[in-house]
């Protein structure tokens, strides 16, 4: 009974050491990715982690530099650093899915860095670059245009359609 449950306790363990390192496996490129991006906004030392549980990605943790306390969670960040988390995780995962789309795939971003000040916008123009530069299409939807002229990209603007004065026509 002792050797049948120490068998059962190291099938345990190897389990569990396999299922973690499969994890890693798929979750390490993707934050790799995300990490690059973040570092076009929070400087060379940013780093992202997320992890894999039950098939999914979840967890995701964002390490800054110089930031006391380490990493911090999606969940604890503030509205602007959450929007910009989640472009870079945007970026990555289109930059993941092109693989398989002859390395190009548009990502659209509809004013989402809102929350995001002056400065850090221009810090999000050099990681909307990045994308570009490894072969994403981006499209920005703003009703600012003026914070990202310098993206060096073709501006199209929307007007309002104009609607003529007709009578109403009734049945």
């Amino acid at each position: 009974v002792k050797r049948k449950a120490n068998a059962l306790a190291l099938l345990d363990r190897l389990f569990r050491e396999e299922r973690r390192d499969l994890a890693e496996q798929f979750t390490r490129p993707l934050a790799e990715k995300i990490s690059g991006y973040l570092q076009r906004l929070f400087g060379p030392g940013a780093s992202a982690r997320i992890e894999l549980e039950n098939n999914q990605f979840s967890g995701l943790t964002l390490a800054r530099p110089g930031a006391a306390g380490g990493a911090f969670a999606f969940s604890s960040l503030s509205g602007g650093a959450r929007e910009q988390c989640a472009g870079a995780v945007r970026l990555a995962m289109a930059e993941v899915l092109a693989e398989d789309h002859d390395g190009c795939l548009p990502v659209v971003f509809d004013d989402a860095f809102a929350y995001s000040d002056p400065e850090r916008v221009n810090q999000l123009q050099r990681m909307l670059d990045l994308g570009a530069a490894r072969g994403l299409q981006i499209i920005v939807l703003s009703c600012n245009p003026a914070d990202y002229a310098r993206l060096g990209a073709r501006q199209i603007t929307l007007r309002p359609a104009q609607i003529e004065n007709q009578p109403a026509h009734l049945p």
